[in-house]
């Protein structure tokens, strides 16, 4: 596991045990997030909508400050960045709202998603837990309603993400 160092929330050690946690079945072995956790981050991604432009802001900030060496990633101007991980985010959290209607597109886009970031950008495997870790900061700086579980069931959506983003790679 990568040491985030502390947060005051106890974030990595959370990030950690829901890693290990997810049942097989889907990419990486995590499913999408059950009723209970996106019943928390539905809650949650109510009152982060209203400050998105906080929220990427707060992102972006944990995320270099973490990983300086992806900084060179990103345009220096971040205006239409913060507008695209808003977006994403809260697709993909609709996705998961309404997985009947949504998640098997999502999956696919999130397929198509990181196999782009991978060729375009050079991201690599080793970058996303850092930017799971980040978000979950983020989200917790900017949320008025933070709780252990809030950052467990946070995890919980970032990890089914980033597995179907990763998933292209094996």
């Amino acid at each position: 596991m990568i040491d985030f160092g502390g947060t005051g929330r106890g974030t990595g050690a959370v990030y950690a045990a829901s890693v290990s946690r997810a049942p097989s079945g889907a990419p990486g072995g995590h499913p999408r997030p059950d009723a209970e956790a996106m019943q928390i981050v539905q809650r949650t991604a109510a009152s982060v909508a209203e400050r998105p432009v906080a929220l990427a802001e707060a992102f972006y900030r944990h995320l270099f400050a973490m990983a300086p060496g992806v900084r060179a990633m990103f345009p220096d101007d971040m205006t239409a960045q913060n507008e695209k991980l808003c977006r994403a985010l809260l697709d993909g959290i609709r996705a998961l709202v309404e997985p009947d209607r949504y998640a098997a597109q999502m999956e696919r886009s999130l397929h198509r998603l990181g196999a782009h970031h991978a060729d375009r950008y050079g991201v690599l495997p080793e970058h996303y837990p850092y930017v799971g870790h980040a978000l979950v900061r983020a989200v917790g700086d900017v949320s008025d309603d933070w709780s252990s579980s809030t950052s467990a069931a946070w995890i919980w959506v970032y990890d089914w993400m980033a597995a179907h983003m990763l998933s292209q790679r094996s």
